[in-house]
């Protein structure tokens, strides 16, 4: 996007700077989101140009550039925007760079959530998942792993025992052009933190860089597990022990991602 202030999403975007800060690590850095970077690119996520991140940190708004080897981002590559102010802080010096594509996604879903970071991945489990189930839904419970999820509606993370499930939408040309699916995802889905895109990638969304990025990890381990259960025809959900919740989207959220950040 040319000019990123004028997102009708991010002119709607408020931050409650006054919430003491709810990272233990402290606020994203420009120093750690360029070190996030460069890890992300070594899981495989971010290769090649692709893949990206947007981060609140206090008043102000931080989004990996586009077409930019994420290993080789530098601190003055990433573009940050103040919240309050509705102007751009910060941009490359390279006026050529553009801020990622995924930046209007990034301010409709933190506008809508409350959530302070969205990590974009493209990752190849979170593709070949996408081509082994052919729903509009991934779903997979009785996992360790679930444990390392937040839930919105609870403040909580889930239980072993939970059923995660992930929507799936169709791939477009381009991460713009996503935008009024993933708005479909959030209207019909409060209780999601993530949307896979098909033979595409994958977003997360949480309270904090933290959590998010811990969350990511632990829905990427479910989705190469899952792979791995279908190969071998192991099911994904057990349903004997699994009681799904009806109503979900008629309940009060919670001010979507409370103070109580996952353990």
């Amino acid at each position: 996007m040319t000019d990123f202030v004028k997102d009708p999403n991010f002119q709607e975007l408020v931050v409650d700077t006054t919430i003491e800060n709810r990272n233990d690590e402290g606020p994203m850095t420009l120093e750690n989101f360029t070190k996030l970077m460069v890890q992300f690119y070594e899981l495989g996520w971010m290769r090649g140009s692709g893949g990206a991140m947007g981060c609140i940190s206090g008043s102000e708004l931080m989004i990996s550039p586009s077409a930019l080897q994420k290993e080789r981002i530098r601190e003055q590559d990433v573009f940050v925007y103040n919240i309050s102010q509705k102007t751009e802080v910060q941009r490359p010096p390279n006026k050529r760079i553009t801020v990622s594509s995924c930046s209007v996604l990034f301010s409709l879903i933190m506008k809508e959530t409350g959530s302070e970071c969205v990590i974009h991945t493209h990752s190849k489990s979170a593709n070949l998942i996408t081509q082994f189930i052919k729903s509009s839904t991934f779903e997979i419970s009785h996992q360790e792993y679930i444990k390392g999820i937040y839930d919105p509606f609870s403040g909580k993370c889930l239980k072993y025992s939970d059923t995660l499930t992930i929507p799936i939408i169709d791939n477009m040309p381009s991460e713009s052009q996503l935008l009024e699916p993933i708005r479909g995802v959030l209207e019909n889905h409060p209780q999601a933190i993530a949307v896979l895109v098909r033979n595409h990638g994958l977003f997360v969304w949480g309270p904090t860089w933290e959590s998010t990025k811990i969350m990511t990890e632990c829905i990427d381990y479910l989705l190469e597990l899952a792979i791995e259960m279908e190969k071998n025809n192991f099911k994904l959900v057990n349903e004997d022990g699994y009681e799904k919740e009806d109503n979900l989207s008629e309940k009060m959220r919670t001010l979507l991602f409370s103070d109580m950040a996952p353990v």
